[in-house]
C-alpha cells in the first residue's frame, strides 16, 4: 500500500503543470487581456487639409500686357485696372494704352459691373459689362495722325487664380474683353470694333 500511494503521488505531481497549463487558456480574468506588442497598428492619417487662408480684398490693382485684334490687325499694349469689391459683385476702372501716338492708336477708359461665380475659392470665372470713352489715332491725309473720341460698350470674361502667397490677396488672370463703338463724333473713324485680350496680375489691400 505504500507503495501504491508514492506512485499516485508521483503522477500527480507529474501531470499538474499540465493541468494548470490547460487551465490557463480556458479563463482570463477581465481588464487583464495580454497585449501583443508586435502586433502592427493601423493608424489612419489625418485628412488632408488646406491650409492656406484665402484673403479677401475690398481693394484690387492689377496690371500686365494687352494685345488689340482687330479685323485688319493686331497690336501690343499695356493695361492697369482697379477692382473695387470683396464679395461676388463689384466695380473696375480701367485704363488701357495700344501704340499711342502712331495712326493705330487707342486710349481706352471704361467701367464694368462684374459678377464673381468663384467667390471664396481659388479659381474665379468673372462675367462683367460696362461702359468708356476710346480715343483712336488715325493717318491724317496731311502726314500726321488725327484723333477722335467714341463712346463704347464693352463686355468681359475673366478667369482669375488666387496664388498661394500668404497674408496676401495675389491674383494672376486673362481677360478677354469685347469693345464696340456706341456714340461716333463727325470725326470718327468707321471701326467696327476690337477684342482686347489682357494677362494681368494684381494684388489686394
Amino acid at each position: 500500500m505504500p507503495r501504491l500511494f508514492a506512485l499516485l503521488t508521483g503522477a500527480l505531481a507529474l501531470l499538474s503543470p499540465t493541468f494548470a497549463h490547460a487551465a490557463s487558456g480556458f479563463a482570463t480574468p477581465p481588464g487583464d487581456s495580454p497585449v501583443d506588442d508586435s502586433t502592427p497598428r493601423f493608424v489612419e492619417p489625418p485628412p488632408a487639409t488646406d491650409d492656406f487662408d484665402l484673403e479677401e480684398s475690398a481693394l484690387r490693382l492689377s496690371t500686365g500686357p494687352v494685345l488689340r485684334a482687330t479685323n485688319q490687325r493686331a497690336d501690343g499694349g499695356f493695361s492697369a485696372a482697379v477692382d473695387v469689391g470683396a464679395r461676388a459683385a463689384g466695380l473696375r476702372l480701367a485704363g488701357t494704352w495700344v501704340r499711342t501716338g502712331s495712326d493705330h492708336g487707342l486710349s481706352q477708359y471704361d467701367g464694368q459691373l462684374w459678377i464673381d461665380f468663384g467667390a471664396g475659392q481659388r479659381l474665379h470665372p468673372i462675367l462683367a459689362a460696362g461702359a468708356g470713352l476710346a480715343r483712336l489715332e488715325s493717318a491724317d491725309p496731311s502726314g500726321g495722325v488725327r484723333a477722335a473720341t467714341v463712346g463704347i460698350g464693352s463686355l468681359r470674361g475673366t478667369l482669375e487664380y488666387v496664388l498661394p502667397i500668404h497674408e496676401a490677396n495675389a491674383r494672376a488672370g486673362l481677360d478677354l474683353e469685347g469693345a464696340l463703338p456706341a456714340i461716333r463724333g463727325s470725326g470718327a473713324p468707321d471701326v467696327d470694333g476690337w477684342l482686347l485680350v489682357t494677362a494681368r496680375v494684381g494684388i489686394g489691400f
